[in-house]
């Protein structure tokens, strides 16, 4: 088993297809959807994360890329800056593969970089600007 994240862009023209249903019922893997905007006026954007066989979920992303879904794999992850982070934990609730917990001795938010799939679904969470995505980092640092 093994499971990759994706963003999937569709065409306006393709909304009213069941690709994901197509996915899931034709490769046998299991498709988690953890944002979706789509609305029949724009072209709608979905980041899900794909679990099964190596083959399985290959096809299904070559599926949905000979259907016209442009279709985006993350390899960045996130800069977590523990000194400004205060620990209030709001990127925890947020994070959909625990690369961000709670360490239940101390307290603190814990980051493993391994476990970050890209969402970025923890940048908004944090009002105190401790999560940034790698490209931000580097605009910002020059680099460093």
């Amino acid at each position: 088993m093994i499971q990759k994240s994706a963003i999937l862009n569709f065409p306006k023209d393709l909304l009213d297809r069941p690709v994901i249903s197509n996915v899931i019922r034709n490769f046998e893997v299991e498709v988690n959807i953890l944002q979706a905007s789509i609305t029949p006026e724009e072209d709608g954007r979905m980041f899900v994360i794909f679990r099964g066989g190596k083959e399985a979920v290959e096809q299904s992303l070559a599926y949905l890329k000979n259907s016209e879904i442009r279709v985006y794999l993350p390899v960045k992850n996130l800069v977590w800056d523990e000194n400004r982070c205060v620990h209030c934990t709001a990127c925890v609730g947020q994070c959909p593969s625990s690369a961000f917990t709670v360490d239940a001795q101390s307290r603190q938010v814990v980051f493993d970089a391994a476990r970050c799939i890209a969402c970025e679904l923890c940048i908004p969470a944090c009002s105190y600007n401790a999560v940034e995505s790698i490209s931000e980092h580097l605009a910002k640092t020059g680099g460093q």
